[in-house]
């Protein structure tokens, strides 16, 4: 008769530790999956900073240029048309068929 008793005793424990299991892995599986997905994204952040800093740094060199005197003066010949005191202007003109 003492074995029924104890028998009787370990299923309600079973029970209640397989409820806590699946409590636990209801609770620890999203946030798993939430953590992986972060990780994942942020390896894709990280890669897009990289490229980003790579293209600020090449415009930053650019803005240096244009900053210069002689960069102003190349986009003022080059983009607007305008040229010193005493130099002549050419015009070129397209044929027109």
């Amino acid at each position: 008769m003492r074995k029924i008793g104890i028998q009787l005793n370990r299923r309600p424990r079973m029970i209640l530790t397989a409820l806590l299991c699946g409590l636990l892995l209801f609770t620890i599986i999203p946030r798993a999956k939430t953590i992986y997905e972060l990780s994942g994204r942020k390896q894709e952040l990280l890669q897009e900073k990289a490229r980003l800093t790579e293209i600020n740094a090449e415009r930053q060199k650019t803005l240096a240029t244009i900053d210069s005197p002689a960069g102003m003066e190349r986009i003022a010949r080059e983009q607007l048309g305008m040229v010193k005191n005493g130099e002549r202007t050419i015009i070129r003109v397209m044929d027109s068929e």
